[in-house]
């Protein structure tokens, strides 16, 4: 095995675009790279470690693919910085505001390549929501099968959860209730004994469950009490999250009667943590909440007077 190393260093360089003078500057002549990457020569385990970090790629992955060894394809130029800011600006607030060179980045980056690097992979799970579904939906399809095959490698079944928990929360907020209860399950599949976990998958069945009978009684009625125990909790981020997420996920199937009181206050308190520098436009941005300024203005109050309403 220690003479495959090379040739899967060649397929990984090559699918970064990468030079062999910039992948093993300082590490190896430009004679060795040649040698070892034919497969006739070893790397010493302190110079592997540097190439790996500069391909982004941790040394447990590494073992994992040279076991399973598979010939790769070169994807096209990732633009790796771009991405690195889109995921920094999203990791901070989902909604910031991104240029259309930042939107073309992450596509080509998501949907030209054949693989991904486990590191790549959690980055494509902050940017994924802001592409259009369809976009959305071949990505993760990728990405499942990929996380299929690496099954076996440590954490990737946390990763595995985390795709299809985000999938099922990103059909409901997409107007998506039967696509919903149809991934509900595959994440039910994956999830751990975590509170947190089996709190949100609950939310999410019973949200999908109520939605698809277009009765919106039913779905406050359905998860009124998840709320009500996770403030019992001590858990009101998280309460307001679930109020917040169950008022957009009534909104997008037109089903979303009023705003309540419960749902002003858990917006008040979320916007007022919103790092707002983030956003240019905030009265365009409020006017994308349907019927919120008008709920303002026939209350004749700012959304800040709610903050302490529950």
């Amino acid at each position: 095995m220690a003479h495959e190393i090379g040739p899967l260093l060649k397929e990984l360089r090559e699918a970064e675009e990468l030079t062999q003078a910039r992948l093993y500057q300082n590490v190896l002549s430009r004679r060795q790279a040649i040698r070892l990457e034919a497969g006739e020569t070893d790397i010493k385990a302190e110079h592997l470690l540097t190439v790996l970090d500069r391909l982004d790629m941790a040394l447990p992955e590494f073992q994992y693919r040279l076991q399973k060894r598979q010939p790769q394809v070169a994807p096209p130029t990732p633009q790796t910085a771009m991405l690195d800011t889109v995921a920094a600006k999203l990791n901070t607030w989902l909604d910031a505001d991104m240029t259309p060179g930042e939107v073309r980045a992450m596509e080509n980056f998501a949907l030209g390549r054949p693989f991904f690097t486990v590191n790549q992979i959690k980055t494509l799970m902050t940017i994924a929501a802001r592409l259009p579904w369809d976009a959305y939906d071949r990505l993760t399809k990728k990405l499942a099968a990929q996380l299929a095959d690496m099954a076996d490698m440590p954490g990737v079944q946390r990763l595995r959860y985390t795709l299809y928990f985000n999938k099922t929360m990103f059909s409901l907020l997409g107007g998506l209730p039967d696509t919903a209860l149809r991934l509900v399950p595959q994440a039910q599949a994956l999830a751990s004994d975590r509170m947190d976990d089996q709190i949100m998958l609950q939310f999410l069945q019973r949200m999908a469950e109520t939605l698809v009978t277009k009765d919106p009684a039913a779905v406050y009625t359905a998860t009124e009490g998840l709320i009500t125990h996770l403030r019992g909790l001590g858990l009101a981020m998280m309460a307001d999250s679930l109020i917040d997420n169950r008022r957009h996920m009534l909104s997008s199937v037109n089903l979303h009667p009023r705003w309540t009181p419960a749902e002003l206050g858990a917006a008040a308190r979320l916007f007022a943590i919103v790092p707002w520098e983030l956003k240019k436009d905030r009265q365009g941005y409020l006017a994308k909440f349907p019927g919120l300024l008008a709920a303002l203005a026939a209350a004749g109050q700012p959304l800040s007077a709610y903050r302490d309403v529950y």
